[in-house]
């Protein structure tokens, strides 16, 4: 009797758990979108040095939906597979992911970060990190959109490819 306690319990677990990967693959976790596009544009309009490169004020981005998603499909994949890489642990690059998400892209770039629990902090972080830094302050990016699954944070920013 003990042994079918057990496994109903374990069921029930992994029930519960992929329950909650369902939901966060459905959902997003809340952003202040509005506070990380006010950030990125006032690094954006006032520029500033990334390491030993300077960027000059440029234009500023928008949010878009579908870089969103696919910024979320990684942050997701990150987080459920315990890795952290800009390639997808199916192989997969930023390319794919926004070809993925319908985003019909000309430029991509994308930051990844893991730990930080505020938009502050995170757009701090990739401030001082010169990479991460040039990829905001490109003026060939004239969209973003970040999303964030426990502690792993992903961006992409991108421009659309015209048809």
């Amino acid at each position: 009797m003990k042994c079918c306690k057990k496994i109903i319990l374990i069921a029930a677990i992994v029930f519960a758990v992929s329950s909650c990967y369902a939901q966060l693959d459905k959902q997003p976790a809340p952003l202040n979108k509005a506070l990380l596009l006010q950030l990125v544009n006032k690094h954006r309009s006032t520029g500033c040095n990334c390491g030993s490169q300077y960027f000059a004020q440029t234009t500023p981005v928008v949010w878009n939906d579908s870089l969103e998603l696919a910024a979320h499909d990684h942050a997701l994949d990150m987080y459920v597979n315990i890795f952290f890489s800009h390639t997808g642990s199916n192989g997969s690059g930023i390319g794919d992911r926004a070809k993925r998400r319908n985003y019909n892209w000309k430029s991509l770039g994308e930051n990844i970060s893991l730990g930080r629990q505020t938009e502050e902090d995170v757009i701090k972080g990739w401030m001082n990190s010169p990479g991460h830094c040039s990829n905001i302050m490109s003026p060939n990016y004239k969209e973003m959109g970040v999303s964030r699954a426990g502690n792993y944070w992903t961006m992409v920013l991108g421009s659309q490819s015209k048809q």
